[in-house]
């Protein structure tokens, strides 16, 4: 049972949420606000929004899907994040250094 003498800022935190977790959501808070839960699961499956993963080593996921297709014009691309990865037909791309693509040829197996 969960302990309701507490506020939110009050109670022990989760390290390690697994998918069946509940979450609280406030449904449309700028007007007729409505409470409602949502598991872990269930929350992350329908994020289409962007995640940043900081101060970590690692990021562990079931399936990690990259949507950005995209063939750079050149290996030097001002303004492109460290880290960043993206594909075309023939490519996986991974920004090295701020501005400098490396790329890795794909092919069928």
């Amino acid at each position: 049972m969960a302990d309701r003498s507490k506020k939110i800022s009050e109670l022990t935190a989760l390290t390690a949420p697994s998918p069946d977790d509940l979450l609280v959501i406030v449904d449309s808070p700028s007007s007729n606000a409505i409470t409602k839960k949502v598991t872990v699961g269930d929350f992350l499956a329908n994020s289409s929004s962007n995640v940043t993963v900081a101060n970590t080593k690692y990021l562990s996921a079931n399936n990690l899907i990259i949507r950005r297709k995209q063939t750079p014009n050149s290996s030097s691309t001002p303004g492109e994040l460290q880290g960043s990865v993206f594909f075309d037909d023939n490519f996986l791309y991974v920004v090295t250094t701020s501005g400098t693509i490396k790329r890795i040829a794909l092919s069928s197996f």
